[in-house]
């Protein structure tokens, strides 16, 4: 291991550059290198990651002007991480379970905006639903190399998406490297169980492949919420020629994610929160359902004699998803009233992305330029139906009998079909000058969308109440990105850079219309600190963020929720992040946001965002025994802290601000085994992760979860 050291977080950026000037004055390292010949889809040893492939771009973490979070195997696992959630629970600015534990989908909020539905899967769009905030599909977080964030907009790489930023999830890769074999068990204290194997093979220098494989439940802390299911990994990677690689992925996914109902609001404060959160207000006859999703993608690569570089990527994504499930609603003193929900999702995504890549010099200037154009296809079926007026189930005394489902009573209908087409042309340059750096971007996108969302409102004696709205919208956008920035040689550089995004949603709005496209724009200014012969990764980051005609989900009396769209958002905050391995077997990860939003013009012009607390900060620290009787033990412990925060825009209901601890311990054996134990919410916090129009939602429990590994 490199000798390191770790930049502390709260080094604040006039202490960093007046060390630059010193260490300048000290050490001449002359040309910069980066810390090694990392792949940027490839593993990474530690937590501290050199490259990204999200930014369809060579440059370096440290080069790249814009705040970046990549997450990395060894984090995912020495966390115990089972999501994708979790695995960003220990970065810089991001808010988890706003929902609490649901396997259905990850919630995650970055920048006072939840991206839930801004899932990307090897560079290509991920998801389920058009709608704003409709979480896309969990993947299993085993089959995953890295966990990349960027955040702030995008929309010049991807086209339309949030100002606030995307997660792209990069699928693990066949390796040159040799054969390698990994096998193990895991269990926790809520009764999940599941196997799981990843198996590497050069079959020759031109061919390599790898299968990963992951089959159990994982149960919450509520045993009759579980996600009992199947994930199966391949991929292949081919070299014909030394300039030409070609990769194939797949992945599919089988199980059956329950969702959880949350407590009933009419009841909090009339028991306590750990019992409230560990009740069961279901009933599992009428909760199950069945989800298949399956990726297939290739990319290839073709370098030609001059330098330029081809590079195309394209997938397509098939989701199938049918279930029921109860949900709660009013309560008539310890009675609580229940809905199901009948909901059939058919989803199928098509995507290309093809760039060509280079470089071109004027006078003493590098361009690096990019020519690329990259076209969507999405289709969307889905059809949900509301049963209001099942059986309630009594809180004090309650009865888990299987019950027969109620079709007499109210009932709301949805039936959505909508195609939705984009092409987007982008070009970038990306301007060296010694030790400067300057970005140019711009990208003009059309987005089309056909199709129609049919609803139907019934109550019994009153009649019906059907409604249809026209979906077909036809919208372009040009965006672009502009940056300037300088690196030193010692491994710091410092950036100012500028971005705009927009948005186009097919979903019926509260006017009886579709949805008007958002905009957004974001000024930001940064350091990092990634040296040669550190393997460490620090950052600073200050921005302001804004989006017009942003789009907020509302209910109103007769219970019907619609989305309406406010005037407009702003997000000013500061975010530090920092990982690194150290000297003795230490291993760091953390951050400290603070966030400030406010909402301008519309109803609550001048409230806060909901579920954007002012200030989060995580830190996770593990030391590894290297010498000695106890080499090979590994002791781990983090802290989160979560502040106080608005459930709603409304900003009527304040969540009180929560930490979090983390532990963890490890044994290594010489023959590649490992016996691995880490408890989550060690103190067993009962905490409000959210509030819903009829249920809040609380965090995770206590957790204890044990591994048993070998790797050969």
């Amino acid at each position: 291991m490199k000798s390191t050291f770790f930049l502390m977080l709260g080094t604040s950026v006039l202490a960093v550059s007046a060390g630059v000037a010193a260490a300048q004055d000290a050490v001449d390292l002359g040309e910069i290198v980066i810390q090694s010949e990392e792949a940027p889809t490839g593993p990474v040893v530690g937590y501290a990651a050199g490259t990204t492939a999200s930014t369809k771009s060579g440059r370096s973490l440290l080069e790249t002007p814009s705040s970046i979070t990549v997450v990395t195997t060894d984090q995912i696992e020495d966390t115990a991480a089972n999501n994708l959630s979790e695995a960003l629970g220990y970065s810089a600015g991001v808010v988890t379970e706003a929902y609490g534990a649901d396997p259905r989908f990850d919630s995650i909020s970055v920048r006072g905006a939840d991206l839930q539905n801004q899932i990307y899967l090897n560079g290509l769009p991920f998801s389920r639903s058009t709608r704003p905030n409709y979480g896309a599909p969990s993947l299993d977080l085993y089959g995953m190399e890295r966990v990349e964030l960027l955040r702030g907009p995008n929309s010049v790489l991807y086209g339309s998406g949030s100002p606030a930023g995307l997660v792209n999830l990069i699928q693990k890769r066949a390796q040159f490297d040799g054969d390698t074999n990994e096998a193990g068990l895991h269990t926790d204290s809520n009764g999940s169980y599941y196997a799981f194997g990843d198996a590497n093979r050069v079959v020759n220098e031109k061919l390599a492949y790898r299968i990963v494989g992951k089959a159990g439940n994982r149960v919450l802390g509520i045993d009759e919420y579980d996600n009992p299911g199947a994930y199966l990994g391949f991929a292949a990677k081919y070299r014909p020629t030394d300039a030409t690689t070609a990769e194939f992925l797949l992945s599919y996914q089988d199980d059956d994610p329950d969702s959880p109902s949350g407590a009933p609001n009419g009841l909090i404060g009339t028991a306590s929160d750990e019992t409230l959160r560990d009740f069961y207000f279901g009933n599992e006859a009428l909760e199950y359902g069945d989800r298949k999703t399956l990726n297939i993608g290739t990319q290839i690569t073709h370098e030609f004699d001059s330098g330029w570089r081809l590079v195309g990527n394209a997938g397509i994504t098939k989701f199938d998803w049918s279930y029921s499930n109860l949900s709660v609603g009013a309560v008539n003193g310890t009675n609580v009233s229940r809905t199901q929900l009948l909901q059939d999702e058919d989803v199928t995504s098509y995507a290309v992305d093809l760039r060509l890549e280079g470089a071109a010099y004027t006078g003493d200037l590098r361009h690096n330029l990019t020519f690329g154009v990259d076209a969507r296809r999405f289709e969307e079926s889905a059809v949900s139906l509301f049963h209001y007026g099942q059986q309630e189930i009594d809180f004090a005394n309650p009865d888990y009998s299987p019950i027969t489902p109620e079709r007499n009573g109210a009932s709301w209908y949805a039936n959505k079909n909508v195609t939705v087409q984009q092409t987007g042309f982008y070009v970038s340059d990306e301007i060296d000058y010694g030790n400067w750096r300057a970005g140019l971007a711009l990208r003009h996108d059309r987005n089309k969308s056909e199709g129609q969302s049919e609803t139907l409102y019934s109550v019994p004696g009153s009649g019906d109440f059907p409604g249809t709205v026209d979906l077909t919208r036809d919208d372009s956008a040009t965006t672009g990105q502009a940056s300037l920035g300088h690196v030193w040689d010692n491994g710091l550089s410092a950036y100012l850079s500028y971005g705009t995004s927009f948005q186009s949603f097919a979903e019926p709005g509260d006017t009886g219309s579709a949805l008007e496209p958002t905009t957004g724009e974001q000024w930001e200014i940064g350091m990092k600190y990634l040296p040669a012969t550190v393997d460490a990764y620090v950052l600073a980051a200050l921005y302001q963020l804004e989006e017009k005609n942003r789009a907020v989900y509302v209910q109103n009396g007769a219970g019907v929720r619609s989305y309406e769209q406010v005037g407009k958002s702003r997000v000013r905050g500061l975010e530090l992040e920092g990982r690194a391995n150290l000297v003795n077997g230490w291993s760091l990860t953390g951050g400290y946001s603070y966030t400030d939003s406010e909402i301008i013009g519309g109803d609550e012009d001048g409230n806060e965002l909901g579920l954007t607390p002012a200030h989060t900060f995580k830190l996770w620290a593990s030391k590894e025994i290297q010498a000695g009787p106890l080499a090979g033990l590994t002791i781990g412990a983090g802290a989160r802290y979560i502040g106080e925060r608005y459930a709603f825009n409304a900003n009527a209901n304040q969540l009180d601000a929560v930490t979090l601890l983390d532990a963890a311990v490890s044994y290594n054996f010489n023959d590649g085994t490992e016996l691995q134990v880490n408890v989550t919410n060690l103190t067993d916090e009962a905490y409000v992760s959210s509030v819903g129009y009829f249920s809040t939602y609380y965090g995770d429990g206590r957790t204890f979860s044990a591994t048993l590994s070998k790797k050969w």
